[in-house]
């Protein structure tokens, strides 16, 4: 069975974004502020192949974006249990600060997806049965603007790693990317 081209992995990502493909929804890798790994799943939407780059939203006060401040260097990972596929991704994230990209970048979103910056309390805020914040330091924002809490994030990637497990032998890739901004692939044992 022969490798994907890179061109072909860059099809797969972009299609991800416009279906509930398996790769639509990636499993973000960050050092948490603690130093300890920090996994959670994250929604692509923008795979931009002449950038090399991948590109999702998260709600500002999320603590993946003091991570990201931090140490921008993450992994991110789709698995397909259909083709019995996994692409793992490597790189560098950036905050996208420009209101004016951030504005068209919300604008692309629909609804459902806006909605849930009208969260009152930053995600993962422990809250009692009444909804509100078990810890008095964390809050309430009722009154605030739901595009104040959004924030786009792109990660320029480094890496793609591609691993078929459905084939005799099983087969392994990596595409790096180069100095010159381009990108070698070589296969790799599995």
């Amino acid at each position: 069975m022969p490798l994907p081209t890179f061109d072909a992995l860059w099809q797969h990502l972009d299609t991800a974004t416009r279906s509930r493909s398996p790769c639509n929804f990636l499993q973000l890798a960050t050092a948490g502020l603690d130093g300890a790994p920090q996994v959670r799943t994250v929604v692509l939407r923008q795979a931009d192949r002449q950038a090399g780059s991948l590109s999702f939203v998260t709600d500002m006060r999320s603590p993946k974006v003091a991570e990201i401040g931090r140490d921008p260097r993450v992994s991110l990972l789709c698995y397909d249990p259909a083709a019995n596929t996994q692409l793992r991704l490597s790189g560098t994230a950036s905050l996208l600060r420009e209101d004016a990209e951030r504005r068209a970048f919300w604008q692309s979103l629909r609804g459902r997806t806006l909605a849930l910056f009208e969260a009152p309390h930053a995600p993962g805020t422990e809250i009692g049965e009444d909804g509100q914040p078990l810890l008095q330091e964390q809050p309430r924002e009722p009154d605030a603007d739901p595009f104040e809490r959004f924030q786009p994030v792109t990660v320029t990637l480094s890496r793609l790693e591609w691993l078929d497990l459905s084939a005799e032998p099983h087969l392994r890739c990596l595409y790096r990317r180069t100095d010159d901004g381009g990108w070698k692939g070589t296969r790799l044992s599995p």
